[in-house]
């Protein structure tokens, strides 16, 4: 009971101090010299990891201008406590509040480092998918990406699981995934079986996989 306290507590100063300083929080994000900009960051990264291992970001809204997510890192335990943490949230007229990282409209293309820290340039529009459900209702994931030769295993492995996430969205991903796996090319036995990326989209909003 005293922990569910003190964790009740903890979310309370988060909304406390985002809702005192919101408009230097918008600042912000719209001038990258802000002046507070470095004391906004560290704040809002000690708040957030005082509630757990989540990460946070700031960027556009779907409906209002801005959003603020707090991500709990693909943990299906993790993902109540950040549904907790938003459903005490402010309520902003420019502000959105995400317990997960929602889906997106994007373009497929994107960087990522490498193992050596080079940064990759990836277009994912041409990439294809197999999905494979398990008995349980779990779905296995197989990428074809043609032009990802170049990346190591880890580098290629992150940027399968940046695109799963960017077409579902996390909340998605963590419920139906079980695993994502991506190869230069699916095997014949896959050829009646894959669809476009784009397809996968669909699945976020529980229509079908194909």
């Amino acid at each position: 009971m005293k922990l569910m306290k003190m964790n009740d507590e903890k979310i309370k100063n988060l909304w406390k101090w985002f809702f005192s300083n919101e408009h230097q929080i918008r600042d912000c994000i719209e001038t990258e010299s802000a002046s507070e900009r470095v004391y906004i960051i560290e704040t809002l990264d000690n708040l957030v990891l005082d509630l757990g291992v989540f990460t946070w970001e700031i960027g556009p809204g779907i409906n209002k201008p801005w959003s603020f997510t707090i991500s709990p890192n693909g943990d299906k335990d993790l993902m109540k406590m950040s549904k907790r943490i938003i459903d005490n949230a402010p309520d902003l007229v420019d502000w959105e509040f995400n317990y997960s990282k929602p889906a997106k409209d994007w373009d497929r293309k994107f960087t990522i480092f490498d193992g050596y820290m080079t940064k990759q340039t990836i277009n994912a529009s041409d990439w294809k998918y197999v999905a494979l459900q398990h008995e349980d209702g779990m779905i296995a994931l197989i990428l074809e990406a043609k032009n990802i030769g170049h990346l190591d295993s880890d580098t290629a492995s992150t940027a399968a699981n940046l695109v799963v996430l960017n077409e579902i969205g996390e909340e998605t991903k963590i419920q139906n995934i079980c695993s994502i796996d991506i190869v230069h090319q699916l095997e014949d036995k896959y050829d009646s079986s894959k669809y476009d990326i784009k397809n996968l989209k669909k699945y976020r909003d529980g229509i079908s996989m194909e």
